[in-house]
């Protein structure tokens, strides 16, 4: 059942990529995000936990809204042209120096790549990334981020799901035990999988939901944070069916809540349809968790706004303007912070 319902919710994704296209231009009503240098102190502004360097500002301006909050389609329904996000169109390959990363190596339906400078732990073990959906710009966000972490990478055609193949631990088990064989060689060690991290881009997703739902298997229950971004869909028209689809995630996060695990998790104020958006979604875990959402505005990588800010213990969930393609694709610029901050816990926590 759970593996049904997480096939219709990527068949709903895959259907909204023609709606990005289509969706015309609105006029922007953009607003400036506060600078840098303000002061996280300062009245009206909030501190935040993945980048304290940058605070954000509280928004006070009246937002429409009516009945519930937590079913509410998303607002914010503009995009910024390339000329407002610098000059980047964020969907285009962007440069980035791979020097300090391993070329990509071919592994089980994807590939991974390795910092050259790669060192284990005094126990022979090293922290990896499981990423569905997305390659270059992923490691491009990894080199940023400036974090030793192993990525692995898989993308597959938009018209097959995610969820099938990690409904079993087959996959994911492969995926471990082979980059620890090719690191192995590599380093002329033994080298093994210390922490495991799962993200993933739109449609990807699935794949994240189909692990976490299967937390009697040992290797799931290394999933030590889970990175979301864009991507928490469910369908609109059965409840039922939604909280059935939103299930394993609202479990973790209610874990991370807690300092138990790590997750972020981004939206976009895309609202296709026949299906609950991302925002809808999001507001959906945060609710559960009897949070809600701090209206905010700050300017982020390419040309983002953000909208909406929620973080409770490790738990970080952060809302943005835009309905466009360019927007979907501008969201993996926010792996970055993500992976910091997950790297940071990781070195407060030593295996």
């Amino acid at each position: 059942m759970r593996v049904a319902l997480v096939v219709i919710a990527a068949a709903a994704v895959i259907a909204a990529a023609a709606y990005f296209v289509l969706r015309p231009r609105a006029p922007l009503p953009l607003r400036a995000g506060p600078k840098a240098s303000a002061s996280a102190s300062s009245p009206g502004t909030l501190t935040d936990p993945l980048n304290p360097d940058r605070p954000i500002a509280r928004d006070w301006a009246p937002r429409e809204q009516s009945g519930d909050w937590v079913k509410a389609r998303p607002s914010f329904q503009y995009s910024r042209p390339a000329s407002e996000r610098g000059g980047v169109e964020p969907c285009a390959p962007q440069e980035v120096d791979t020097s300090s990363f391993e070329d990509w190596i071919p592994l089980i339906q994807g590939h991974f790549s390795a910092p050259r400078a790669l060192r284990l732990d005094e126990k022979g073990r090293f922290d990896l990334v499981i990423h569905l959906n997305g390659d270059g710009p992923v490691r491009r966000e990894l080199i940023k981020s400036g974090q030793p972490f192993v990525l692995y990478t898989l993308t597959i055609d938009p018209n097959r799901s995610y969820a099938p193949l990690f409904s079993s631990p087959y996959l994911f088990d492969a995926i471990v035990a082979g980059i620890e064989k090719a690191l192995s060689k590599r380093l002329e060690q033994e080298a093994t999988v210390g922490r495991i991290a799962m993200s993933a881009w739109s449609a990807g997703f699935v794949g994240v939901g189909a692990a976490l739902g299967q937390p009697k298997i040992a290797s799931v229950r290394n999933i030590d944070a889970v990175i979301l971004i864009d991507g928490l869909h469910a369908p609109r028209s059965d409840r039922n069916a939604f909280k059935a689809q939103l299930q394993p995630f609202v479990d973790y996060a209610t874990r991370a809540a807690g300092k138990e695990r790590f997750m972020f998790i981004s939206h976009s104020s895309i609202d296709p349809p026949g299906f609950a958006s991302t925002t809808e979604c999001a507001h959906y875990l945060i609710d559960k968790l009897g949070g809600k959402p701090e209206p905010v505005r700050r300017a982020d990588a390419m040309g983002l706004e953000l909208i909406e800010f929620f973080s409770k213990g490790d738990l970080h969930v952060r809302g943005y303007a835009g309905n466009d393609k360019a927007d979907h694709c501008a969201q993996l610029a926010l792996l970055r912070d993500a992976y910091t901050a997950l790297g940071q816990r990781w070195k407060a926590q030593p295996n």
